[in-house]
């Protein structure tokens, strides 16, 4: 149960049909909220019903195609201290939801200039198969006072009125947000794509210039797979970098999303110099953003010139290791997958140390990837036949595995076995119950 903070927290939300997601969405915050605001917009399910039954305050609201005109009527039903606006489809951890009360007591004790408007969280996209695909920021608790409000019909920001800079606390190591609504059967399955797409072009007739409505109209085209329209949407967008008016960020979503389509259809982009073009368009090779690289990386994977897909996505792991920035990086998301992919590489390249580094990385990540282990204790018997010894081997592994545990030692006794590394099958033995040795003939 979360601590019950001494500010009052408004938990708030605009919904349509719901109904999957709202108990979900309202049972993070029931311990800690001191009201629960849910302002519906059309809902035809059990969304209402569920969310009255649970005790939140319903309100209705008449549609209008825009989403801060929603989201501000429920900030205007809101009277708490602090005010937490979550979509149904996200939620905090129980964990987290603790931290959190904490966090709003410490804000209220800041003074004068340091008093923060709004509190920063890591922002987690979930995909189909239940993992995390990508990692951003979001700043989704913020203070409830007049000025604070939405911009945008789509894709609505927060913030005071004329961009003025707000006060962020950043919690970002310690908050985090888990977001399911970007998973492509989501999507697909509530036509929010085809609906943004309407949206969208409906505010490009009215301004033309506007970059970021653009670029979020490709990303609404790729998730219908309507490929060449995004690829066009993704070059209109980056027109924009050359207008004082438009972010750093409006561009490099744009670019990074384009080098993300040509990744997935290699064959859209005309020619390989097209796809350096686009990365040089964000700032490659310059940029401190480690998704140019990684997704040329793996355009050129499936191009099948693996030596540049290596050296542009080891690039990729280092510039994440100094990243310090807050854009959406779909690279952290992906590293047990980039591991297995840069092993892979180096085998077919021969770059034997580097596979090793690579495959245990990839264990740190998953240490129950079968094909992965094998690969890498090939590699220490190797090492062990050119004289090094089982001992090296033996403390590395000690880092990735719990040598106490019988599960992980059987594993490693498999694939000691099966990759024929008797020295290694003879040390785990000896760790093994007498029973369970028996069994395997030791």
């Amino acid at each position: 149960m979360g601590k019950k903070t001494k500010i009052k927290l408004s938990q708030c939300m605009i919904v349509k049909n719901e109904e999957e997601n709202i108990r979900r969405a309202l049972s993070w915050a029931k311990h800690i909220a001191f009201e629960q605001i849910v302002v519906d917009t059309g809902s035809t399910d059990r969304t209402v019903e569920i969310a009255e039954q649970m005790g939140a305050k319903v309100y209705h609201f008449q549609w209008c195609d825009d989403f801060s005109a929603a989201k501000n009527h429920a900030i205007d039903q809101a009277s708490g201290d602090w005010i937490a606006f979550l979509d149904a489809d996200e939620y905090f951890t129980e964990k987290d939801t603790e931290k959190l009360a904490n966090i709003l007591d410490q804000a209220e004790k800041r003074k004068g200039m340091e008093m923060p408007h709004f509190i920063r969280c890591a922002w987690i996209q979930m995909g189909d198969d239940g993992k995390p695909f990508s990692v951003s920021v979001q700043d989704r608790i913020f203070r409830n006072t007049p000025e604070i409000r939405y911009h945008g019909k789509i894709h609505e920001q927060i913030g005071l009125p004329g961009g003025e800079p707000m006060v962020c606390q950043d919690e970002q190591k310690t908050l985090s947000i888990f977001h399911t609504g970007y998973a492509s059967s989501v999507m697909n399955a509530r036509g929010k794509w085809q609906r943004n797409i309407e949206l969208l072009k409906r505010e490009i007739r009215e301004n033309p210039k506007n970059y970021s409505a653009w670029s979020y109209l490709g990303d609404a085209y790729a998730g219908l797979g309507e490929n060449q329209e995004a690829k066009n949407a993704y070059l209109k967008a980056m027109e924009g970098k050359s207008d004082v008016t438009v972010s750093r960020w409006g561009y490099m979503n744009a670019g990074k999303s384009l080098l993300k389509l040509f990744m997935n259809h290699p064959f859209l982009a005309e020619s390989e110099r097209e796809a350096e073009e686009v990365a040089e368009k964000t700032g490659y090779p310059a940029t401190d953003n480690p998704d140019v690289y990684f997704f040329l990386g793996l355009y050129y994977m499936k191009r099948n010139d693996l030596k540049r897909a290596y050296q542009e996505i080891k690039e990729a792991l280092k510039r994440l290791e100094a990243y310090r920035g807050d854009d959406v990086i779909y690279l952290n998301g992906n590293l047990e997958k980039t591991y297995v992919w840069m092993a892979g590489f180096c085998q077919q390249l021969k770059l034997p140390d580097e596979e090793l580094f690579y495959g245990i990385c990839a264990l740190r990540m998953n240490r129950r990837l079968e094909k992965v282990a094998c690969e890498v204790l090939r590699l220490m018997k190797r090492e062990e036949q050119q004289g090094k010894g089982t001992e090296d081997s033996w403390e590395v592994l000690k880092r990735v595995y719990d040598l106490q545990d019988i599960r992980d030692l059987l594993f490693l006794f498999k694939c000691a076995r099966i990759t024929g590394y008797s020295a290694l099958e003879g040390r785990i033995l000896k760790f093994l119950p007498e029973d369970v040795r028996k069994k395997l003939g030791g």
